[in-house]
């Protein structure tokens, strides 16, 4: 099974090899180097993960071949300096077919399920607790942190929510409703647009957004488990 990675450094010391061919499939580390290197375990632990949302769906039975097929340093935006510019890969151009957007819908229930389900074990006072060196502050930052950044994505081509409700957990909810409804209209749309000299696509959104709660789910396990 030959696999396309495209590797970017999306922030210092954070590479992420990003799974071109399996929606919601990553492999981060603090070098590029690292990111592709266990890109292959990433990979067979994300058919796990498949099967554990859905057990009729196969494993991966061949034997990985990863190729790299684009890789993108990110640099300060000549529009505004604090702006970090991420990548825009050649396969971000192509627009989301039908069972792309089907796909992705059923991937972004799972993540939410896998991010609902740790958030179901923790008290709701330690969801406020302050967290030394957490950049987001608490548990309820990082999800606030979550909603506003995945909101901020669709809003790249005009389909965030507006008036979002103030609790971060009630938040969350609302802008995965719109979402998965926006997601629709991104299938076939063939829309490539340059905001803040970051190109954006509907293929780009659904990426970004896919791996994001992801993401933050592990750092919320990570940081569980200190």
């Amino acid at each position: 099974m030959r696999i396309r990675l495209a590797v970017e450094d999306i922030e210092p010391n954070h590479w992420i090899a990003w799974v071109l061919d399996l929606p919601a499939c990553y492999s981060s580390a603090g070098t590029g180097t690292d990111a592709i290197e266990h890109a292959p375990t990433k990979i067979a632990e994300y058919f796990v993960w498949l099967s554990k949302h859905d057990s009729s769906l196969p494993a991966a039975s061949e034997p990985t071949e990863i190729q790299v097929v684009e890789t993108f340093h990110s640099r300060a935006s000549r529009e505004d300096p604090e702006y970090i510019v991420n990548a825009f890969f050649k396969d971000d151009r192509r627009p989301l077919g039908y069972w792309e957007g089907e796909i992705a819908l059923r991937l972004l229930d799972w993540t939410h399920q896998d991010l609902l389900g740790v958030l179901q074990s923790i008290p709701h006072k330690q969801l406020k607790k302050p967290i030394s060196g957490e950049v987001h502050g608490s548990l309820v930052g990082i999800l606030d942190h979550i909603a506003i950044a995945e909101n901020w994505y669709f809003g790249q081509l005009g389909l965030e929510k507006g008036d979002l409700p103030g609790d971060p957990l009630e938040k969350i909810e609302v802008v995965r409703s719109n979402t998965k409804d926006q997601l629709v209209k991104l299938i076939g749309d063939v829309r490539v647009i340059k905001n803040c000299d970051e190109v954006w696509s509907g293929r780009k959104i659904v990426r970004r957004t896919l791996w994001h709660e992801r993401d933050h789910t592990q750092q919320i396990l990570q940081l569980l488990s200190i």
